[in-house]
């Protein structure tokens, strides 16, 4: 009997664990590949997929262009823009301008640039002290370490200083240290859903969690995370590939390599740049065929993080 007893045993922990296996989230496919006609880093696509934001690679210079027509524009070249311009959900464009002042202190302003008329007009006076423009599940805003404009309408969203999470929902916001022993976090963001929130802490990996600050998952460290849906996560891994992390499990698929890096979703849109500014996109998506995808990390991917 106690032989028969540990054999259903056995048994009943195997099907356990494939039925765990077997609801694994699914990850969508690589439907399509394209490259566009310039060069660049920090790349941003916008949703309607039809406009594509660049720097070069000391951020210098803002530009957009136009999958279409092939138009390039340059939306800046005051302030260093190009490191944190954003697409707001109706095609604007949000940027972030340095000025240093006699002092040597350091402002930053934020600018709206509408593609429909050409025109720029500031939305955020300049202050000291970190500035980020932050797409929340309604609108744009953008959070400055004294003053922010449009947070109460931009529904919820997230944004990281030092070791501390904001979260403003219903325009309350809320603070919040969810990870003990990090030295700061980064690349907060909110799902598309709104009811979790992911970021890196510095040191410790990639963490999702509640609007309450509650850890739902916790996986190795990734760079530049990104929401491709409420279940799947796009980041470059550190061996510089692009990856979709499960957001409830934590493994991964690759779907990019080779010198991959800065990820950005919009859509079923993602959008990177390589090592030598060759900006890629891929179109994600669900093949009728495509059953459970189930990954194990890449053998690469497991040397680095050790």
């Amino acid at each position: 009997m106690r032989v028969k007893f540990r054999y259903y045993t056995f048994m009943l922990a195997v099907l356990c664990a494939c039925v765990g296996w077997a609801q694994a989230t699914e990850f969508p496919t690589v439907l399509s590949s394209q490259s566009i006609g310039c060069e660049g880093y920090f790349p941003q696509i916008d949703n309607q997929g039809h406009r594509v934001l660049f720097s070069d690679t000391e951020a210098r210079y803002l530009y957009l262009y136009d999958l279409e027509n092939g138009n390039k524009t340059t939306v800046s070249n005051t302030g260093m823009p190009g490191f944190e311009a954003r697409f707001s959900p109706d095609g604007k464009v949000y940027y972030i301008a340095m000025h240093v002042k006699p002092n040597r202190l350091v402002f930053r302003s934020a600018h709206e640039f509408d593609p429909a008329t050409g025109k720029t007009r500031e939305v955020l006076a300049g202050q000291h002290g970190a500035v980020h423009a932050i797409a929340g599940t309604r609108g744009m805003a953008v959070v400055g370490e004294n003053k922010s404009w449009n947070t109460a309408s931009a529904g919820t969203l997230a944004w990281t200083l030092g070791t501390s999470l904001f979260i403003v929902k219903d325009g309350v916001t809320r603070t919040l240290t969810p990870v003990q022993g990090s030295v700061g976090y980064l690349w907060a963001q909110v799902s598309p859903g709104g009811d979790k929130v992911l970021f890196e802490a510095a040191g410790k990996g990639l963490y999702v969690v509640d609007l309450q600050g509650n850890v739902l998952m916790n996986t190795r460290p990734y760079i530049m995370p990104c929401w491709f849906n409420d279940d799947v996560i796009v980041a470059q891994s550190r061996g510089m590939n692009i990856v979709l992390i499960d957001a409830k499990r934590g493994n991964s698929s690759t779907i990019a390599t080779g010198g991959c890096c800065q990820p950005m979703v919009a859509g079923d849109k993602v959008i990177y740049t390589t090592k030598k500014g060759s900006i890629k996109i891929l179109t994600l998506g669900f093949t009728p065929a495509h059953g459970q995808s189930i990954s194990v990390e890449d053998p690469e991917e497991e040397e680095v993080a050790q």
